[in-house]
This record gives C-alpha cells, sequence and structure tokens, in this order.
C-alpha cells in the first residue's frame, strides 16, 4: 500500500516486476487506452461487471485486466468494487498535472520496440536498437523526421517533460541579467515559452532541425510571446552557433552524447557566447556515485541503444568536468532541483 510516498514490495514481487517488466507496462498502457482509471474515477469505484460493461469488454478479460493492475497497487478492492489508488490519480488521470500518458505513448510507440537490442547495442557499442525505426541517419532524432506521426507523439512527451521541470529551473535560477537566450536543440519550444512568460524583456531564439523548429513555431500561439521567439533551423555540431545572444540553454541535450562530444558542443557555444556569457545545462542527472537513481538507471539504456549510441543520463560532476575543459572559467552546480534535474552553470 502507497504510505509516505513509498511501495514495499516483497523482494520475490520486486523481481517478478523485473522479469515481467513488459506485462506489467501493458497492464498500464492497456489501462490508460481503455481509459479504465477514468470510468473508475467517474463512478467512484467498479466491480468486474460495471467494469466489463463500462469498457464494453467481455467479464474475463476485465477480470484479468482488474486483477494485473490490483497486484502492481495501481488499484485497490473496497467492498467488493476496484477504486484508483493515491498514485493513479496523481499521475494516471488525464486532467492531473503530472499525468505521464506522453511518456507511456511514446515507450509504446517509439522506445519498446528498440530495447530488445540492448545487450547487442553494449557488445557493439552503437544504437543496434535504431533499426526498429527506418529512415535516413544514425540518431533516433533523424529517423523520426521521415515519421511526422511519430515524431509528433516524441515531442510531445518532450514537451511535456520540459513543461514539468522547467518551472524548478525558473525557480532555481535567476534569469533577470539575461537579454537574449539561445535555446540548442530547443524541441517543441516548452522552455523558451516558458523562460518568456516569466521574463517580459526576455528575448529567445530557438534552434533545432527544420521540421522540430516547425513544431515549435505551431506550438507558440501567444502573441507576445511569439514576438520575442525566433526559429532557426539548424543542426548544432555542423551549422554555425548563433551569436548576438549572452546565455546558451543546453536543455535535455547534454544526455544524447559521448562527454567528447558534448565538449566538442560546448567549445563551439564558449565561442559563440561574449565575455560574461552564460552557459546552462540542465538535465535529468544520475548521482557522482554512479549508483542511481532509478530514472538515470532506467533512461540511460534508452540512449546507447536507441537515441545516438553514446549517451546517457551524466553525473553534475561530468557536466561541471565538461564545461570546465570546454574553457569556462567559472562553474557553479544547483543541485537537488527536483524531478531528477540539476542545473550547471558555466560562465566565460
Amino acid at each position: 500500500m502507497p504510505t509516505d510516498r513509498h511501495i514495499t514490495l516483497p523482494e520475490a514481487d520486486y523481481l517478478r516486476i523485473l522479469v515481467h517488466g513488459a506485462t506489467a507496462f501493458e497492464l498500464v498502457r492497456t489501462g490508460l487506452e481503455l481509459d479504465l482509471f477514468e470510468h473508475i474515477e467517474a463512478a467512484g469505484g467498479l466491480d468486474v461487471t460495471g467494469a466489463a460493461a463500462a469498457l464494453g469488454v467481455a467479464g474475463q478479460p476485465a477480470r484479468v485486466l482488474l486483477l494485473g493492475l490490483t497486484s502492481l497497487r495501481l488499484l485497490e478492492r473496497h467492498d467488493g468494487r476496484y477504486v484508483n489508488t493515491p498514485l493513479v490519480r496523481e499521475k494516471l488521470l488525464r486532467d492531473s498535472p503530472r499525468y505521464l500518458g506522453a511518456l507511456i505513448d511514446v515507450q509504446a510507440r517509439v522506445i519498446n520496440a528498440a530495447m530488445p537490442d540492448l545487450a547487442e547495442s553494449v557488445r557493439r557499442d552503437t544504437n543496434v536498437g535504431l533499426r526498429s525505426i527506418d529512415g535516413p541517419g544514425g540518431t533516433l532524432y533523424e529517423r523520426l523526421t521521415a515519421h511526422p506521426e511519430l515524431q509528433e507523439v516524441f515531442y510531445a512527451n518532450m514537451g511535456d517533460a520540459s513543461r514539468k521541470s522547467v518551472a524548478l529551473l525558473l525557480d532555481g535560477y535567476d534569469f533577470t541579467g539575461v537579454r537574449n537566450v539561445l535555446d540548442l536543440g530547443g524541441g517543441d519550444g516548452a522552455n523558451s515559452r516558458a523562460l518568456l512568460a516569466r521574463y517580459p524583456d526576455l528575448t529567445a531564439t530557438l534552434l533545432d532541425h527544420e521540421k522540430v523548429v516547425g513544431i515549435a513555431r505551431d506550438r507558440t500561439t501567444d502573441p507576445d510571446v511569439r514576438r520575442r521567439m525566433r526559429f532557426v533551423p539548424g543542426e548544432m555540431f555542423r551549422d554555425p552557433i548563433p551569436t548576438g545572444h549572452d546565455a546558451i540553454l543546453i536543455c535535455h541535450i547534454f544526455e544524447i552524447w559521448a562527454l567528447s562530444r558534448s565538449v566538442e558542443l560546448l567549445r563551439r557555444c564558449h565561442a559563440a557566447l561574449p565575455e560574461g556569457g552564460a552557459c546552462l545545462i540542465y538535465n535529468f542527472v544520475s548521482d557522482d556515485a554512479g549508483t542511481g537513481p532509478m530514472s538515470a538507471g532506467l533512461v540511460s539504456p534508452y540512449f546507447l541503444t536507441l537515441a545516438s549510441g553514446e549517451g546517457m543520463a551524466y553525473s553534475a560532476a561530468d557536466m561541471a568536468d565538461a564545461l570546465t575543459e570546454a574553457g569556462f572559467a567559472k562553474v557553479e552546480r544547483h543541485d537537488r532541483l527536483g524531478y531528477s534535474h540539476a542545473l550547471v552553470v558555466g560562465r566565460k
């Protein structure tokens, strides 16, 4: 039962979740696809017969689904009726601010098909799982340009993650002295839009692949924010880094590449910044000891197996060392921002 934000499991059940993890994921995904959690919440609880009727399925599969989700501690049974746990109400109901639907969707439609290639990716030190998505290029981001529907799914999740994490960045770092920020690899623009909404005198430039820039432009609908936002298609390792900015934001980019490539990118940023300019790396992180947290341990195989074949969730210490190696004179860390993130700032 959820107590103090923890769920305690016997060791044998923990091992069962590891072995049957694909089944556990599909139970959750099916519950979402069939709107089971929504039906249960609206009714204040459902028995097997009521759940079957609400879902439009036979009684036996409804019973299987309810059993599975209850065994995973997502549902509870009270007086013969299944009810949502607080965890479901917080993260699996569509109107919750912390709804995980976008993450589950990208796992189901983009990531999971590649993960059986993890062992071969470890052996060959490359993203073997990329073969699950056809198209041009050697990274997931390039391949997605040939699949607009999957690209929308992918950037819906990235935008959702950005919206959840950017508030912590804005609360943890003062952008008051910044006039022009470059959002490098800015995705769907969620970070830039949040920055511009918080700081009305700030302007932003978003640089990303051409089709991604189109997504960002379409999602930037506020007239004032749109007026202060510039969209530049480009490839950050090949095309010139735009100048004229006193800060460069690298959000959820550092984790994609090997440290040597990230240092190369940071050197290019260093050259594009004026004296006193800042480079801000904001990312999911592992701890400095390399022992966790679980979020870092479970997301890192995605970068190796599918995304690029070379990245992982690095530590804040890795980020700080990379900034120093790239030539930034002063480096500061902002840890414990929440959402398994850290901010590391290098100043030229």
